[in-house]
């Protein structure tokens, strides 16, 4: 079967614009799935050195902001009204605190829903995650194909032959593709969303144990919910909050979920 002269002149060009439209696409999509639950919110998030830095989250592929909720006096009438985290700065974070809503107010009542929804995990939602997980463990072979697919092309069109690497690169697009949607797929971890767990967490060289309710997860972050905050050392504008519960993010470079809580009656 031979493909028509125009196929053959504008299949190696629409690659290209494709490969470029749909990079530009992952890009301005490629962002934590735990980090993005936050977005937007109010946060105060543990430094590894004890230093705590809050304000409203700003998630963005490559970095994060912060806008503090009172900007930081620098004189001659300026001041500092955001704090941005690149690669580097993001290694040094220890964890980031979502407080949850007040208490009795209609925000605390849909949060409170949100948590027995996440622990009842309904049929839709165990379908969802099944689709998306068998989804992950077959991104390689896709992958694979789109590149075996533009190999196939590349023999039958003298065009494409001149496309140098065509093949390959198709192979990198479609892995690229993937990467949009989060794939870290870990047996242990989804019989445990939606559990009661411990998590171990270090921080300055100590171990410490918190409890919650693990929502999602990812290759770098972990996300675990209606935590009891116990920080001792936390600054006056926060403790005047008067937060009780609070939803963190935990790096996975300094934590990890060790214990499923067997809930019994007393």
């Amino acid at each position: 079967m031979e493909m028509s002269p125009t196929v053959l002149i504008w299949a190696p060009i629409g690659l290209l614009f494709l490969s470029a439209i749909i990079g530009i696409v992952i890009e301005r999509h490629r962002k934590d799935a735990c980090l993005k639950s936050f977005n937007g919110d109010f946060v105060f998030i543990k430094m590894k050195d004890g230093q705590f830095i809050w304000g409203s989250l700003r998630v963005f592929p490559t970095c994060l902001e912060l806008t503090y909720d009172s900007p930081q006096s620098m004189g001659i009438g300026r001041s500092k009204a955001s704090y941005v985290f690149y690669d580097k700065k993001i290694a040094e974070i220890e964890r980031i605190y979502r407080p949850a809503p007040k208490v009795e107010s209609e925000a605390r009542a849909a949060w409170e829903e949100e948590i027995e929804d996440l622990r009842r995990r309904g049929l839709f939602e165990r379908l969802r995650r099944s689709i998306r997980n068998l989804y992950g463990m077959l991104k390689d072979a896709f992958s694979q194909s789109v590149g075996l697919v533009v190999g196939v092309v590349k023999q039958r069109s003298d065009t494409m032959k001149q496309v140098g690497g065509a093949d390959k690169h198709a192979t990198e697009l479609g892995q690229s593709l993937l990467k949009v949607l989060p794939h870290a797929y870990e047996p242990v971890f989804e019989c445990y969303r939606g559990s009661l767990v411990v998590l171990e967490s270090v921080s300055k060289g100590e171990l410490h144990e918190t409890v919650g309710v693990l929502d999602d997860y990812t290759v770098s972050n972990i996300l675990i919910r209606a935590v009891e905050v116990a920080e001792p050392a936390l600054p006056p504008a926060l403790v005047e909050r008067a937060f009780d519960l609070c939803d963190v993010i935990f790096p996975r470079s300094v934590a990890i979920v060790r214990h499923r809580i067997a809930e019994t009656q007393v």
